[in-house]
């Protein structure tokens, strides 16, 4: 609540500006990300340093400052050319290079949304759930079937199907 009137700020010098830059952000706790929503990483690019450099003016008008370490660049394409960098030392800010691999909400994401990934994960987090059950239980008698069950229930079943809602 305490950065919403920077953020509008940010969105109307972001329409006054020549070419109307159509970029979003999006903001968290102490988190924020840039989008823009091109087909060409090129004009993407333009359009994100453009934007980098309107938020962090309107930051430090108003005695903040943005964290270079958090800033984050991801790329949704099609193409093979995973390399490509953004670079914001014009503006003040690092250069970036695209992550493989993009966690939001709980949900993992590739360049190309196979989410191959997000499924190993959950995936691999379930069975080594399953795995570790058999530690349960006292060293002369484990768990009962109904006690198993239960615990699959409760903890195998909610990891499982919290990654096939995606």
């Amino acid at each position: 609540m305490y950065l919403s009137p920077f953020l509008k700020i940010f969105q109307k010098r972001l329409k006054k500006s020549k070419g109307k830059i159509p970029t979003d952000i999006l903001s968290f706790v102490d988190n924020g990300l840039l989008i823009s929503q091109e087909k060409s990483f090129e004009l993407s690019s333009v359009y994100l340093t453009c934007s980098y450099n309107v938020i962090s003016n309107v930051f430090r008008e108003v005695g903040l400052t943005l964290e270079h370490s958090k800033t984050e660049v991801f790329h949704f394409t099609q193409s093979h050319k995973y390399n490509l960098s953004l670079d914001l030392t014009s503006v003040g800010g690092p250069l970036l290079t695209p992550k493989p691999i993009w966690r939001y909400l709980g949900f993992f994401f590739d360049r190309k949304l196979s989410f191959h990934h997000h499924c190993h994960y959950y995936t691999t987090k379930s069975l080594s759930t399953v795995k570790a059950m058999k530690l349960l239980g006292n060293s002369s008698k484990g768990l009962s079937p109904l006690h198993k069950c239960l615990l699959y229930h409760t903890c195998v079943l909610l990891i499982v199907l919290y990654s096939f809602q995606l």
